[in-house]
């Protein structure tokens, strides 16, 4: 019987468009470090394959690293301390879950699931991921930065499931569809469920998704109930709106 899910973070269970935010974090770091402030936020956007997975360190060296990039001097300790801050601080504010998020989680929890967390981000998560309110709420939690492998590669799908000490044919993956972690799944025997609602990353390629759907998260119980005692296949189109 399948009873392990593994939830992908950004996008599916928090906000997964902080472009806006990103960038005015940057530019304020870019004060501090005397480069240009455009300059900088490129390269942050630039080494997101680098910070997801850890190639660039903690976030101290991440900061060293991309000042360097852009020929600045050698920041002082102070600016440093600010520019962790400002990185922390953005992902504090990144990391706060959408409206029935909790409830959900709760709720499959009581029904008797095991709960895994697979996500692709940089250091701060890891740091922060601990004092959250959904970290108690899961059995394993896998991220990119600390393993040293991102969705969808096959590795970190099965860090977590090692973890939760379940086969992938017991489990099912639910995302917004970003890095193909749903075919990345379905690729090592799980079935995936496209969780499609407003926290979605609009950078996930998800148009040519047929399998199952679930537009909120209150949608995402039922749906699993049909997963599991055979009313839906894998691939049917679950919750997907008629596209007429």
């Amino acid at each position: 019987m399948t009873r392990g899910l593994l939830f992908d973070l950004y996008g599916t269970l928090v906000p997964g468009n902080t472009d806006k935010d990103r960038d005015e974090t940057s530019h304020r770091i870019a004060e501090v470090l005397n480069v240009d402030p455009s300059q900088f936020a490129t390269a942050v956007r630039n080494s997101r394959a680098e910070r997801f997975s850890g190639a660039l360190g903690d976030t101290t060296s991440t900061i060293r690293a991309l000042a360097r990039r852009l020929g600045a001097p050698t920041p002082s300790p102070a600016a440093i301390d600010y520019a962790v801050r400002e990185r922390l601080n953005l992902t504090d504010r990144q990391l706060t879950p959408g409206s029935g998020i909790l409830a959900l989680l709760d709720l499959l929890r009581a029904d008797g699931w095991r709960l895994g967390l697979l996500t692709n981000c940089s250091i701060e998560t890891v740091t922060l991921w601990p004092k959250t309110v959904l970290a108690s709420r899961f059995d394993a939690a896998v991220f990119s930065s600390a393993l040293g492998v991102a969705k969808p590669d096959p590795r970190s799908y099965q860090a977590v499931l090692n973890q939760l000490a379940l086969p992938p044919t017991s489990c099912i993956f639910i995302g917004d569809g970003g890095s193909d972690e749903l075919a990345g799944a379905q690729s090592l025997g799980m079935s995936a469920v496209l969780l499609a609602t407003e926290l979605a990353d609009p950078i996930a390629a998800t148009t040519d998704w047929s399998g199952p759907q679930a537009n909120s998260p209150a949608d995402l119980p039922v749906l699993l109930a049909q997963l599991t005692s055979g009313r839906l296949e894998p691939r049917d189109r679950g919750n997907r709106p008629d596209p007429s």
